[in-house]
């Protein structure tokens, strides 16, 4: 079982240290699928608590995992790295960027259809389109929407305002 250290701020700032209870390397899909992806979507720290409480061990950091993830809840951003420990100095470092592991993953997993369908939309027209359509009719954009943000690593964001989907953040249009 490869072990990860997770390094996590909450949707309310909170900070918190945790050791996943399972393999955690993102080509395994079952700490992307499980455990990283329901904490994006949540925006409520004490979903997002109640979720880690279930699959990590709170307030503690193993010497022996191979892996960090650094997560920001309210940047949403995902951060992948070695983990170094110097039992020298007793301290924790974050050794090589390994983020391109965990959106190759993402990638790979992602609606082949939809994303062909959608391909020539930019963030901005594929809201819009969401948009126009009748209310909550929008199953496929919304799919391609939640991939786009994902995959975006907190480059694109969107939220929902009574019944119409706002962009947050989105650096193409920057």
């Amino acid at each position: 079982m490869t072990r990860s250290n997770f390094y996590i701020k909450l949707s309310n700032g909170d900070a918190i240290t945790c050791v996943a209870d399972s393999s955690s390397t993102p080509e395994q899909g079952y700490i992307v699928e499980n455990l990283i992806i329901p904490l994006l979507s949540f925006s409520n720290a004490e979903h997002e608590l109640a979720l880690l409480k279930e699959h990590c061990t709170l307030n503690e950091l193993r010497v022996n995992a191979d892996y960090r993830y650094e997560i920001d809840l309210q940047k949403e951003t995902v951060a992948f790295y070695d983990e170094l420990y110097f039992f020298k100095t007793g301290v924790f470092r974050k050794g090589e960027n390994l983020t391109r592991r965990y959106i190759a993953y993402l990638e790979k997993t992602q609606n082949e259809t939809i994303k062909e369908m959608f391909k020539g939309y930019s963030n901005k027209a594929l809201i819009q389109r969401a948009n126009s359509l009748p209310d909550f009719k929008w199953d496929d954009e919304g799919v391609e929407l939640r991939w786009r943000s994902l995959l975006s690593n907190g480059a694109f964001r969107y939220t929902m305002q009574r019944n119409t989907l706002v962009i947050l953040k989105d650096r193409q249009n920057s």
